[in-house]
């Protein structure tokens, strides 16, 4: 009796101090092959060819700063939300700063963002609603001032 309790034991933490353990890749890995999931991946190139066919200079200065966007998409599939949610929650998060945390009538979003001086050289955005699940990765150098050239863009 007391080896399967050991043994139990031993197998619960070796799950929980590896599902604690997840990195932003690992996320990315274990959901994008999956079924109703949708991921993109946009290297440096093709962010470079993208900056050269934006007209507007504003737009396609950041885009050159962008080294790559991550894009994962699930929907109605709440066995696959639930998993995500649980893996976000275990996401190692130590080397990020929390821009946005916002849970508004069960839609939940998080912006998270590395940094390096004063630029942003990794930016995750996690969305989770009823319906669906969103996990954005974008590397680069985004600098304080390619964000306000942005909100003036979008205004």
């Amino acid at each position: 009796m007391k080896k399967k309790m050991i043994l139990i034991l031993a197998l619960f933490i070796s799950t929980t101090t590896s599902m604690m353990a997840q990195s932003i890749d690992d996320l990315f890995n274990e959901f994008k092959d999956k079924p109703n999931v949708e991921y993109i991946d946009v290297p440096k190139a093709m962010m470079g060819f993208a900056a050269s066919s934006i007209k507007e200079e504003k737009g396609a200065d950041l885009m050159k700063e962008i080294d790559s966007i991550r894009i994962l998409s699930m929907e109605n599939n709440n066995e696959q939300k639930t998993q995500f949610e649980q893996r976000v929650k275990a996401l190692t998060k130590k080397h990020y700063e929390q821009m946005v945390n916002s849970n508004d009538d069960g839609e939940k979003a998080q912006i998270l963002v590395k940094t390096k001086g004063e630029s942003i050289t990794e930016m995750l955005i996690i969305c989770i609603d009823n319906d669906e699940c969103a996990l954005v990765q974008i590397c680069g150098k985004i600098r304080p001032e390619d964000i306000q050239k942005l909100q003036s863009i979008a205004h």
